[in-house]
């Protein structure tokens, strides 16, 4: 018996899912005009309006000590089309965007190794929200 390959439906999931977006930076060794080395800065996007979606997997606690407390730490999953090109250790700024485009919430944060399937791969990232 063989498996339903779901690439099939890619095309169908992004359009419908990747409501939201993402810029991707990470720190990587580069080599300058000059003939030398350096490095990326880990806070400017390679890639920037990534196609994603972004759900909240755990959001704080409130503690009522702390209610007033910011930044607002939230557990995210994201995911996005296997083309994206993730890294483990990428400072992620993602954005959840109303049907209008319009910017909802922020979240930035690093994300760990991402799980690629047949049509979708997926990260997780602990966040700060800016709200």
């Amino acid at each position: 018996m063989s498996g339903f390959d779901f690439s099939v439906i890619t095309p169908f999931l992004e359009k419908v899912m990747d409501t939201d977006q993402m810029d991707i930076a990470r720190s990587m060794e580069i080599e300058n005009p000059d003939g030398s080395t350096g490095q990326t800065r880990p806070d400017v996007p390679i890639y920037s309006g990534v196609p994603c979606h972004v759900a909240p997997v755990n959001i704080d606690n409130p503690d009522p000590t702390t209610v007033d407390t910011r930044p607002i730490i939230v557990t995210l999953l994201i995911s996005c089309s296997i083309y994206v090109d993730l890294q483990n250790n990428d400072t992620i700024t993602a954005r959840v965007l109303d049907k209008d485009g319009v910017t909802l919430i922020t979240y930035k944060g690093i994300i760990g190794a991402p799980s690629v399937m047949q049509s979708r791969q997926e990260i997780q990232m602990i966040a700060r929200a800016d709200v």
